[in-house]
């Protein structure tokens, strides 16, 4: 290209222009800790996510009988389709494990409180975008496991009355209903693409909100290196699941193809599907599980009002410590959930969603009542 096209298109699209002043010039809080790199892990293994499942969207038939046999296709006689499935299974427990640690974060920093409530409710929507369309994506296999959980939710939706009953049957229509598996993978890939709108809206609202520091350092060279360091982290565990564990925290049972003869001994879903699924598993009925799933993302949605501390204070000791307590907490209802059913496992359930409940509404409002400035 000659100096004087470069010149013209730069006075016409300066795009290349603004990113280089965002790079030298965009002055950010020093001091940073290399966990605030995850928004930019979380954005680009969405993007890599895209990628990949449009390359397996080329080979995968979302067809009921056929979609299981296209998997095993792509796994065995593409050329390196093993690969890039193993990249799209490992991009997803990937993208979970950045997501919820970035919740984490957010409750122990207490980022959530006002002004930052948008902020909050922008991660929580991108939490649910992420475990819809992970379900959608599971779901998508038909495979022994993942087909009867589809069974499951297509009969809760069915005990549902009026509008929530008719969005089951239009997106679902039946667990091997015709057509059913292609209305699944439309909703995946739509959901991924306003999910990446959500992570768009998330960014601006917190550059809104951010105040200018003490101190500051050009992003570009300190925290490009800063997330250069982060990601070749991240890229390295990356590696090492896609070639020794591509699977890890799913259902063994799940490698066999679907069969409507016969359920399978234990039905849990991937491993970031599990505080879901426990929570569905709370409560008695058919819109039981609904209610119980409702309530736990109302409590996390309300943090911001149901945090008693003084404007401008920092979380406490007692705040923090209930906050590590809760992730072990959530951590032990999953592992109770991966264990499949049994008495002792519903009664240890109740007992772990009920201390789940008790944090937001008991103790969270005690122990941020008594911070100070």
């Amino acid at each position: 290209m000659s100096d004087q096209t470069k010149t013209w298109l730069g006075s016409r699209l300066p795009i290349a222009h603004n990113i280089g002043n965002q790079l030298s010039r965009k002055p950010l809080a020093a001091n940073q800790p290399y966990l605030a790199a995850l928004g930019m892990l979380i954005t680009a293994t969405l993007l890599f996510l895209v990628l990949s499942g449009v390359v397996l969207s080329a080979y995968y038939v979302a067809a009921e009988h056929r979609a299981f046999q296209s998997i095993q296709l792509i796994m065995r006689d593409v050329n390196d389709g093993w690969l890039i499935r193993s990249f799209h299974a490992t991009g997803t427990t990937m993208l979970f494990a950045a997501v919820y640690l970035a919740i984490f974060r957010a409750l122990v920093t207490g980022s959530y409180r006002l002004p930052g409530e948008l902020v909050w409710s922008l991660k929580l929507v991108f939490l649910l975008l992420m475990l819809l369309v992970g379900y959608l994506g599971y779901a998508m296999q038909d495979s022994a496991v993942s087909y009867w959980s589809l069974h499951g939710v297509v009969q809760t939706g069915a005990g549902l009355a009026s509008f929530p009953a008719n969005i089951f049957n239009w997106v679902f229509g039946g667990p091997a209903g015709p057509g059913t598996l292609t209305r699944l993978a439309v909703m995946h890939g739509l959901l991924t693409f306003i999910a990446l709108g959500v992570l768009a809206l998330h960014y601006f609202a917190k550059q809104a909100i951010t105040p200018p520091a003490e101190k500051t350092v050009p992003l570009h060279p300190y925290y490009t290196s800063h997330h250069f360091v982060a990601a070749g982290v991240y890229v390295l565990l990356f590696a090492v699941l896609v070639f020794f564990a591509p699977h890890l925290g799913e259902n063994p049972l799940n490698q066999a193809p679907a069969n409507p003869l016969l359920v399978p001994a234990v039905t849990t879903p991937p491993w970031y599907l599990l505080p879901a699924t426990a929570l569905t598993h709370a409560l008695p009925g058919t819109n039981g599980g609904i209610i119980a799933f409702i309530a736990a993302f109302a409590v996390l949605f309300g943090m911001p009002w149901l945090d008693r501390s003084a404007p401008g204070a920092r979380p406490g000791f007692l705040y923090k410590l209930l906050v590590v307590v809760l992730a072990l907490d959530v951590i032990a209802l999953c592992l109770v959930a991966a264990a499949g059913p049994s008495t002792i496992n519903a009664v240890l359930t109740i007992v772990f969603i009920g201390w789940y409940f008790l944090h937001f509404l008991v103790l969270t409002p005690l122990a941020t009542a008594r911070e100070l400035n």
